[in-house]
């Protein structure tokens, strides 16, 4: 973590940390941030980061060292809400007010244009998010030589609902998106047109030999991990 650049952040200098000059501002405007906090105990970082917590994700605010410049970064649970940066700290106090207050995505995007909405926000706003990753895994040009087995689990229709990633040529399927607790399996295409099927909560991964199969082996893995 750079230390503080004094002659950027006097308004930082003379309360003595990010932290101390964001709640002063929101007592001037008579907004409320919350709690405001810094995961570091000391150090540079400690007078240079701040977080708070809202119904929709942690925030965490640094401070550039190049130029006057506060980066924002709202994150949910294995997703991005929205990301940016900004000179004027003023507004950024009202950006992070109006989001804890529950603004949505499109409006807060519009009256805050230097904050950018994470790919999947608006889907966790709607309450879909697994319907918008199949349908970016499905069309997304980084993901064309996976693009079959995408297609092909998608339409099976076992699997709707379920929350997809590739990783290394591997779709997984999770109930929960980043959840300890959630049902995961993993399909791998192998050489000679197998394909190895594994539950990440269950002991030995199973090796068939067509997609047909190893979409049977993975229905019938999360119905025996519910």
């Amino acid at each position: 973590m750079d230390p503080l650049e004094t002659g950027l952040y006097p308004d930082i200098v003379a309360t003595g940390s990010l932290i101390s000059v964001m709640e002063l501002t929101a007592g001037k405007k008579n907004l409320d941030l919350g709690r405001v906090y810094s995961h570091y105990a000391s150090g540079p970082g400690q007078v240079t980061t701040a977080e708070l917590d809202s119904s929709r994700g942690r925030i965490s605010i640094q401070i550039g060292s190049q130029s006057r410049t506060f980066y924002v970064a709202i994150q949910g649970q294995g997703f991005t809400w929205a990301e940016g940066a900004t000179d004027d700290l003023d507004n950024l106090i009202e950006a992070l007010t109006s989001w804890r207050a529950g603004i949505s995505v499109d409006d807060f995007a519009g009256r805050f244009p230097y904050m950018t909405p994470g790919r999947l926000a608006r889907a966790h706003e709607s309450g879909d998010p697994a319907l918008t990753q199949w349908n970016w895994l499905r069309t997304a040009e980084e993901f064309s030589e996976e693009r079959s087995l995408v297609e092909a689990a998608y339409v099976d229709g076992r699997f709707d609902g379920l929350f997809p990633t590739l990783s290394h040529g591997t779709l997984r399927l999770s109930s929960a998106q980043r959840l300890q607790k959630a049902q995961e399996v993993c399909i791998t295409p192998l050489s000679g047109g197998s394909y190895r099927v594994e539950n990440v909560r269950l002991p030995v991964p199973k090796i068939v030999d067509s997609l047909r199969e190893a979409f049977t082996a993975a229905s019938k893995s999360l119905t025996n991990d519910a």
